[in-house]
């Protein structure tokens, strides 16, 4: 390791790198009631019927809604001056939740039908009836249906999901057969998630690809609810939150661009009704962009946050990402092309916290020469 060290190129210091550019959107006159927050989670864990190694993932999908009326007025509340923070109690009484859970059968692991007799039947069987029969509101459509409604029907083709098949089909809007095994193909084979499905290891990937698949069409599910019962006055109010980056990665990164284009769809049907647009935020937690402005916001003489005023949204464009971030040279695909449909932004806020976010694309402007940058958001 210490030989390797003497290979590579290291920053001097983050004090001497200039800061990315810096924006201050105007803040519109609307003024956010509601946050809906979405986030998922997969626990795995074995499976007792039997045979060796068998496991199964407990997922779940929340979406939390949060009166920031009623919370901003517990917050003034307070307890003493002393201890501002209201009880959890009290706060989890301001919130609604709606959930989705299912369990994704992995290894070893099959089910009492024919067409799950073996372990990646069954999970693709799986994740076909609970992406057909999810929907987070009664009368609404399912999150299948969401899946069809921003692609148009127009999955690409994949290589067969039968064993040993090499044929390449495309899945349809129902259930099929390939012409060269008998293999049924489901509409949800298009997320192509059962790629990632082991055998002989743990499925994790392919659990934690479901995930995110539910995610993200979950939150189009929902801004799309307040388009087919016409409520953009309510969506004025409105903001969404999501775990995590803007992105699809992985082998349904092909989702990015329907629901960039879709968000794009909505956002300006919304301003054409007068409304303020989509206000929708991916919130990362950690990561590259984080440990980075948590650098810069460093001085020599104050220490930790002692460079960065409060309030500071910083917009790096990919000349800067590339340089200080996400390492490439400077005429390499730009970061993210193929999987995020959010523009980072870095932000310090008034009270000293950190945020690394990304907020949707909306325009067609070329993010490797920003001249313009349109944000989502108030």
């Amino acid at each position: 390791m210490r030989d390797f060290g003497g290979e590579i190129k290291k920053l001097a210091s983050t004090t001497t790198v200039a800061l990315p550019s810096t924006i201050a959107p105007s803040r519109g006159s609307a003024r956010v009631k509601r946050l809906i927050a979405i986030d998922g989670s997969t626990v795995t864990s074995r499976v007792e019927n039997g045979h060796p190694g068998a496991e199964a993932s407990l997922l779940n999908m929340a979406a939390v809604v949060i009166a920031l009326a009623k919370l901003r007025e517990l917050a003034r509340m307070g307890k003493s001056t002393a201890d501002p923070i209201p009880s959890p109690a009290d706060v989890r009484k301001l919130e609604q939740w709606h959930t989705l859970s299912a369990v994704l059968p992995g290894r070893n692991v099959i089910g009492k039908s024919n067409d799950a007799d073996t372990p990646k039947r069954f999970f693709r069987q799986v994740v076909h009836r609970q992406i057909s029969g999810a929907t987070l509101s009664g009368d609404h459509e399912t999150l299948l249906e969401t899946l069809r409604a921003i692609t148009d029907d127009r999955a690409a083709p994949i290589r067969c999901p039968g064993e040993s098949c090499d044929r390449r089909v495309t899945p349809q809007p129902e259930p099929t057969r390939c012409a060269a095994c008998g293999e049924t193909v489901y509409p949800s084979d298009s997320l192509r998630c059962h790629e990632r499905f082991e055998d002989y290891g743990s499925s994790e990937q392919a659990f934690t690809m479901v995930r995110i698949v539910v995610e993200h069409l979950s939150m189009v599910n929902l801004i799309r609810w307040f388009e087919r019962h016409d409520r953009f006055d309510v969506l004025n109010g409105i903001g969404f939150v999501m775990d995590g980056p803007l992105a699809i990665f992985g082998m349904a990164a092909w989702l990015k661009k329907h629901i960039q284009d879709e968000l794009a769809r909505l956002h300006r049907l919304s301003l054409r009704k007068g409304g303020a647009g989509i206000l929708l935020l991916g919130v990362e937690k950690s990561g590259m962009f984080m440990d980075h402005v948590d650098a810069l916001d460093w001085s020599a003489a104050r220490g930790e946050r002692g460079r960065l005023q409060p309030g500071t949204v910083m917009a790096p464009d990919v000349g800067y990402i590339h340089q200080h971030i996400a390492l490439r040279p400077p005429d390499a695909k730009p970061h993210g092309e193929n999987t995020y449909y959010g523009r980072h932004l870095m932000y310090k806020s008034q009270s000293g916290q950190h945020a690394a976010l990304t907020l949707p694309i909306v325009n067609t402007e070329p993010p490797r020469f920003p001249r313009r940058l349109e944000l989502v958001g108030r």
